[in-house]
């Protein structure tokens, strides 16, 4: 990469803003220049952790000349409010999933950004996980063949665990469980595999959970091409991740459990081929981490684009939306009419 490294300052402090943090400082290609919470502790032990300044305020962060970019890592309601501001005042922008609560505020995101000729880089960064990059390089290669069926399952308990005062537990700010915590990363990552996604009919369940959000959902997703997959989660059990992809010619299981597996044509499960990706599931979180804020300093420093922007986090909040119009009208919901309409 060309230059100095990116000036980066973070909005919002919990724990995923730590882990953030952390990546960013691996990348070598940004350089923290501080964060801001409202909490003056937490502040403090990010910056003692990470570096850079304790920013008593967003305006702080705003007029501050090193910081180039912000991360917006805030609780969702205030995604809209605070990275249109960070457009504005000319910093580059990387937002959390979801971005907003809707997709029209979605929408006037990506406009900011674009009137203030900012890059715009949304957080689903399933899609740069070691394990994923050997899905795509499998499936456009044809080894698989032509995919027919995706099923995924992404699970944890944070419908027992986050608490009342937790954004997770607020039915506004995380509507329908797992949604915006983790389905949202399999719909982008989905699209980014098999295509755009054309219609979504769901399914959402209350077992018991004291959350007042919904303990599980599930959707099933047509896709243009003509495949389906089905994108399911608990919020209520012990964390489970597996994503199985079948295809005319093998099928490929990817799980938090284990290393990739390929079973070919004409074989059974028990001889399939273990994939080395280089990483385990935390280590390849840790290096999508790390790969999205060098992908994000190199389009400051250099020209283009993020691999994922405002387009893919769009699509991804726009299947999230479909998902629960769908629970709410018991009908199928198609993506353009999400895209047109929420």
């Amino acid at each position: 990469m060309n230059g100095a490294p990116l000036g980066l300052a973070f909005v919002g402090l919990g724990w995923w803003g730590g882990v953030l943090a952390e990546a960013a400082n691996a990348s070598g290609a940004v350089r923290v220049t501080g964060g801001f919470a409202r909490t003056p502790a937490t502040r403090a032990e990010f910056v003692e952790k990470y570096g850079g300044r304790n920013f008593a305020s967003l305006d702080e962060v705003l007029a501050d000349p090193e910081t180039e970019a912000v991360a917006v890592v805030s609780a969702n309601s205030v995604h809209k409010e605070q990275a249109i501001a960070a457009a504005r005042a000319g910093k580059h922008v990387h937002l959390e999933k979801p971005m907003a609560l809707s997709v029209s505020d979605a929408k006037e995101i990506v406009a900011a950004c674009a009137e203030a000729k900012v890059k715009l880089q949304v957080g689903q960064n399933f899609r740069r996980w070691p394990m994923f990059r050997r899905a795509k390089e499998l499936i456009d290669s044809g080894r698989l063949g032509t995919p027919s069926l995706a099923l995924c399952r992404f699970s944890n308990d944070l419908g027992f665990t986050a608490g009342p005062e937790s954004m997770r537990w607020d039915p506004v700010q995380n509507p329908g469980g797992p949604l915006y915590s983790y389905t949202i990363h399999m719909a982008d990552l989905a699209e980014h595999l098999f295509g755009e996604v054309e219609e979504v009919q769901a399914a959402f369940g209350k077992v018991g959970g004291p959350a007042p959000v919904d303990d599980v959902a599930a959707g099933l997703l047509k896709f243009r091409g003509g495949m389906v997959a089905v994108l399911a989660g608990s919020y209520v059990s012990p964390f489970l991740f597996g994503f199985e992809i079948q295809g005319t010619e093998a099928n490929l299981t990817l799980s938090d459990a284990r290393m990739p597996e390929l079973q070919p044509k004409g074989s059974r499960g028990e001889d399939a081929e273990t994939l080395d990706v280089g990483g385990g599931f935390i280590e390849g979180r840790d290096i999508a981490n790390a790969e999205q804020f060098a992908d994000l300093a190199r389009c400051v420093r250099e020209g283009g684009e993020p691999e994922v922007g405002g387009t893919q986090g769009v699509r991804a909040l726009a299947i999230m939306r479909a998902m629960l119009k769908s629970r709410d009208e018991g009908r199928p919901v198609t993506i353009e009419e999400m895209l047109e309409n929420d």
